[in-house]
């Protein structure tokens, strides 16, 4: 069940984490 969760979170995680760093450094560019 715990890897389930795990297999499941995490790459959903690490999307909103890429998501977030790609806005971040757009605005930054600006």
């Amino acid at each position: 069940m715990t890897i389930l969760f795990v297999s499941i979170i995490a790459p959903v995680i690490s999307g909103c984490v890429v998501a977030i760093f790609t806005f971040w450094l757009n605005n930054r560019n600006k």
